[in-house]
C-alpha cells in the first residue's frame, strides 16, 4: 500500500503488536495502519500469503551456520529455498559445492533483473558467557531482532525473501544467489562465476549493513602469512638456540611503521593489521618457527605491499592467503541511480562478495545497500532495528517491481 505522490510527507513507526502506524508529519494525524503478522490486510492487493521479514529474519538467526560449517550453511540456503518454492512454485533453484554450498534462486520472466547477493555464514559466536541473551535465540523485542547473524546477514537475507515473494505475486522478479564463506574471505561465492556469467542483470545488490544507504565502493582485502625460522634448542640453554618467535615480533613493529599504504580519494588510505600470532611447540623448548597473519586492506593492486614484506629482516616466508580487489562502481551509474535510497560516496569499511562477483560480471554495476547498522556486524549482542528490517523489504520490492 502506498500512498500518492501529492500526500504529504509520512512518518512510520514499528509497534510491539506488530503494527506499521503511519502517520502525516504535517498533522500527526493517523492516516493508515498496516498488521503485518494477522490476515487484516484486507486493503492490501498482495496475497495473504506473503511471508513475514521478521519472522523468516528470526527463524534463521535460530539456525547456526557458522562459516566452514557447511552443513549449517547448507540448512539455511535448504530453508529460504524452500519458502520461496512454498509462496512461488515457478521458481527456478540451482544448487552446488559440496563443502562450500551455494544456491541460486530466479524468480519471475527471463528478463533484465537485478540480483542479490547473500552469504550464508556468520562468524562464530564466541564465550556465550559474554552475550544477554542466547545468540541463537532469535528473540523479538519492541524494536529489534536479537542475535548472531541477525545484522550480518540474515536480516538482509530475509528482505530479499520477503521482497521477492511479493514482486512474484505482481509478475516481476530477480535473482538471489546464497553464498558460503563469505566471512572467511568470500570462499563461497568464487565458485559461482560460471553460475551468474551468463544471467541478464541490471545490477547486483549486496544487502549488508549500511543503514539503509546506498555504497558504491569497499576496499579490498589482501591477507599474508608471515613465517619466521629459528633452531630449537633446550629451554634451560636458549643461547644453543635462535628463537623464531623473537625474531619475528621484533621484525613485525618497525616493518608495519614503514608499509608503503597508499591512499585513494574514494576508498581512503590502506591499513595494516596484525591479526594472529602462533609460535613454538612446548614451553622448554625453544621455538623454531613463528607464523603471523597480516590483514591489510587495500586500494589498488598489492605487489608493492607483498615486495615490502618480502624485504623485511626477520621473515624468512611470506604466503598470500587471500587477494581481494577493491570494489569500485559509479555512483552515477543508470542503475545505482534508479535505487530508492540516498547514495553515500563513502566506502563501507569490510570487504563484501562483491569483490569476487566483479571479477566475474565486469559489466554490472554492484551496490552494498541492506539493513542495519555496521557497528553492529560481528558484536556481542548483536542486533537488528525491526524498522530497517521491513523498510528493506519495502525498497528491494520496489527495485523489483522497476523496469530496467
Amino acid at each position: 500500500m502506498r500512498s500518492s505522490s501529492a500526500s504529504p510527507p509520512t512518518h512510520r513507526s514499528w509497534t510491539r503488536s506488530g503494527t506499521y502506524t503511519m502517520t502525516q508529519d504535517s498533522t500527526n494525524i493517523p492516516i493508515m495502519s498496516v498488521i503485518l503478522r494477522t490476515s487484516a490486510c484486507a486493503a492490501s492487493s498482495r496475497p495473504e500469503s506473503m511471508i513475514d521479514p521478521i519472522d523468516l529474519a528470526a527463524t534463521l538467526v535460530r539456525m547456526p551456520s557458522p562459516s566452514a560449517d557447511a552443513g549449517g550453511m547448507r540448512a539455511v540456503q535448504q530453508h529460504v529455498a524452500g519458502v520461496l518454492r512454498d509462496h512461488v512454485p515457478e521458481a527456478r533453484i540451482c544448487t552446488g559445492g559440496e563443502d562450500r554450498p551455494w544456491t541460486l534462486i530466479s524468480v519471475g520472466p527471463d528478463a533484465r533483473v537485478p540480483l542479490f547477493a547473500c552469504h550464508t555464514d556468520t562468524v562464530p559466536v564466541g564465550d556465550e558467557k559474554n552475550w544477554a541473551r542466547d545468540p541463537h535465540g532469535g528473540e523479538i523485542d519492541a524494536s529489534h531482532l536479537h542475535g548472531r547473524g541477525a545484522v550480518d546477514m540474515k536480516g538482509g537475507l530475509a528482505a530479499v525473501t520477503a521482497a521477492l515473494i511479493r514482486a512474484a505475486g505482481e509478475g516481476a522478479g530477480g535473482h538471489l544467489l546464497l553464498t558460503a564463506d563469505e566471512e572467511i574471505g568470500s570462499l563461497g561465492a568464487q565458485r559461482t562465476g560460471e553460475t551468474i556469467a551468463d544471467l541478464e542483470l541490471t545490477g547486483i545488490i549486496v544487502p549488508e549493513a549500511t543503514s539503509l544507504g546506498v555504497r558504491c565502493a569497499h576496499r579490498g582485502a589482501y591477507w599474508l602469512r608471515l613465517i619466521a625460522r629459528g633452531r630449537a634448542a633446550h629451554g634451560s640453554a636458549p643461547e644453543r638456540g635462535v628463537n623464531a618467535v623473537l625474531r619475528l615480533a621484533a621484525a613485525l613493529g618497525p616493518a608495519l611503521k614503514t608499509a608503503p599504504l597508499r591512499h585513494d580519494e574514494v576508498l581512503g588510505t590502506e591499513t595494516a593489521s596484525i591479526g594472529t600470532f602462533h609460535g613454538g611447540d612446548a614451553t622448554n623448548i625453544v621455538p623454531a618457527s613463528a607464523t603471523a597473519t597480516l590483514d591489510q586492506r587495500t586500494v589498488t593492486e598489492p605487489a608493492p605491499l607483498l615486495e615490502h614484506w618480502r624485504r623485511i629482516d626477520g621473515i624468512d616466508e611470506v604466503e598470500t592467503i587471500l587477494d581481494l580487489a577493491a570494489l569500485r562502481t559509479d555512483p552515477h551509474a543508470p542503475f545505482v541511480r534508479s535505487l530508492p535510497a540516498p547514495v553515500d560516496r563513502a566506502p563501507v569499511s569490510y570487504f563484501t562478495d562483491g569483490s569476487v562477483l566483479q571479477g566475474f560480471r565486469p559489466d554490472v554495476p554492484i551496490v552494498v545497500w541492506g539493513p542495519g547498522d555496521p557497528t553492529q556486524m560481528h558484536a556481542v549482542d548483536e542486533r537488528l532495528e525491526i524498522i530497517q528490517l521491513t523498510e528493506a523489504t519495502d525498497l528491494f520490492e520496489q527495485v523489483l517491481l522497476s523496469r530496467p
